[in-house]
């Protein structure tokens, strides 16, 4: 009788559960998931967490997810959670052979059938998130190196993993038919509206974006939107009109600066725009192009933007750096600014890397154009040198720019003075704050200060110095005040927005009141 009774209870029990497992509160999905991880029945919990997982609609957050329970649930039974470490421990190097050996897994336990063939999209996802638990501790012999399989640690790593695959594998689900019709011919819609305007103009960046990417909330859904997005502008850069190919181009770096997706296509297309590029003469400029030829420079530039945002976000295996180092070179303006943005992540390590530091500092220092020099400089600032020497000189090179007549120069000159702990920096940048004009990177350099390098603000009557310039700044309506107009052909252009700029500065007041 009290066996029928346990089991009567377990299985109403179960039946709460999994209506909670399916219920749209996050909150509640949680908790259930929690509750499901530590169940009588581990086969029953895998099973529905395992289904859990691949329906939950919010899959970065991983306190607000039920993929903490199911994480739980794969470390709770030992076989299962050998398998699962052996799967990543193997497969660290192969995300094709990660994704069939995980959904097996998944399978076997109750989920979607197992995945067989694995879509690039997917392939070049799962290979960043691999790479990032290498840098975390996995190797080839799994967690062993990081303490006993119920030492904290080792299952915060093991959890980590599992929180990782899944979200890959979620962000991975293609959209249904109609939604995706839906979001290409909302692209299509987008990209007509900007066709009008010319090439490279205020009125057709506002148009095309970039899409922002939202780090606090991100839905299932955006990576396969990107994905469709792309697909439009990949089909304009396939057209035989050069105008088409002109927009397409121009809006494949907007939508690769958030996803990297569609890499294999993208990268074929790049290598073609290349090709009929050069058989043009580089004369051109997208104000003073004839509107039957393509306008060369331009599509360099943009071409060189695609490589910069997919390599930022997924390394390229042989990225091209030739490509980049003439473009510094390049007699176009446009070219040589996107040649220099785009060097700080590609030329860093490589053998390059002291010819591209080289290159930037020419450029800093004596190109006519000032949006080349400002693309130098933050270049300089922001690059992770591999060797000190040539750290060393980006930082003098910069240092040498305290005085420059262009406010963003000096504010990447202060910037990077913060960023590398000089003795100088919070003077310099408590005077830079007195100026008429504060531009938003000096205020961002102040929010990028390392904190691990034993390197903090020298005095209590600093701090408070630094407080009350930030709060005047904030009481002056900074945020919405204009750049002001430069002798120099070439506008002042803030990076950030005025809402981006309005929450900077309390952002920034808060975190020097709680030094």
């Amino acid at each position: 009788m009290f066996e029928k009774r346990r089991a009567r209870k377990q299985s109403e029990l179960h039946e709460e559960l999994a209506a909670a497992l399916r219920d749209p509160d996050a909150g509640v999905r949680r908790k259930a998931a929690d509750t499901a991880a530590v169940s009588a029945d581990p086969r029953w919990a895998l099973r529905e967490l395992a289904q859990a997982v691949e329906r939950e609609p919010w899959a970065e957050e991983f306190s607000e997810t039920v993929v903490d329970g199911f994480a739980a649930a794969l470390r709770r039974e030992r076989p299962v959670r050998e398998r699962t470490e052996r799967i990543f421990a193997g497969h660290l190097d192969d995300p094709e052979g990660f994704v069939r050996a995980w959904t097996e897994l998944t399978a076997e336990l109750g989920g979607a059938p197992a995945v067989r063939e694995v879509p690039a999209d997917l392939r070049d996802d799962m290979r960043a998130r691999l790479a990032s638990l290498k840098e975390q501790g996995w190797t080839a012999e799994g967690l062993a190196g990081l303490g006993r399989p119920d030492h904290f640690v080792s299952e915060l790593a093991f959890d980590l993993a599992i929180l990782l695959a899944c979200v890959v594998m979620r962000r991975n689900t293609p959209l249904p038919a109609e939604e995706a019709e839906q979001v290409r011919a909302d692209e299509r819609a987008r990209l007509k509206k900007a066709l009008p305007h010319a090439p490279g103009s205020a009125e057709r960046a506002a148009i095309l974006g970039p899409f922002p990417r939202n780090t606090q909330l991100v839905s299932w859904t955006d990576r396969a939107r990107a994905g469709a997005r792309v697909d439009e502008a990949l089909s304009l850069c396939a057209s035989e009109d050069p105008d088409l190919v002109t927009l397409g181009t121009e809006a494949l770096p907007k939508l690769l600066f958030a996803e990297a997706v569609r890499r294999d296509e993208v990268l074929n297309t790049l290598t073609r725009l290349l090709t009929r590029a050069a058989a043009i003469a580089p004369s051109h400029t997208p104000q003073d192009s004839d509107p039957s030829t393509l306008p060369a420079p331009f599509i360099l530039s943009r071409t060189l933007d695609c490589y910069s945002n997919l390599h930022t976000l997924l390394p390229l295996d042989t990225p091209p750096l030739d490509l980049f180092l003439d473009g510094l070179r390049h007699p176009d303006p446009g070219v040589r600014a996107s040649a220099a943005e785009g060097l700080h992540p590609i030329a860093v390590g490589t053998a390059a890397e002291g010819q591209a530091v080289e290159g930037l500092i020419g450029l800093l220092e004596h190109d006519p154009d000032v949006t080349v020099r400002r693309h130098a400089a933050s270049s300089l600032r922001w690059m992770e040198y591999s060797e000190e020497r040539h750290s060393r000189a980006g930082a003098e090179a910069l240092k040498r720019q305290a005085d420059a007549a262009d406010p963003e120069l000096r504010a990447h000159s202060v910037a990077d003075a913060l960023r590398r702990g000089a003795p100088d920096a919070y003077d310099r940048l408590l005077a830079a704050l007195e100026a008429p004009y504060v531009h938003s990177e000096l205020l961002r350099g102040l929010l990028h200060v390392p904190t691990d390098t034993g390197f903090v603000l020298p005095s209590r009557p600093v701090r408070k110095a630094l407080i009350e310039r930030l709060e005047a700044l904030r009481d002056a309506g900074w945020a919405h005040r204009q750049a002001p107009e430069p002798a120099a052909a070439r506008p002042n252009v803030e990076v950030l927005s005025i809402a981006d700029r309005a929450e900077l500065l309390p952002e920034l007041i808060e975190a020097l009141r709680d030094l």
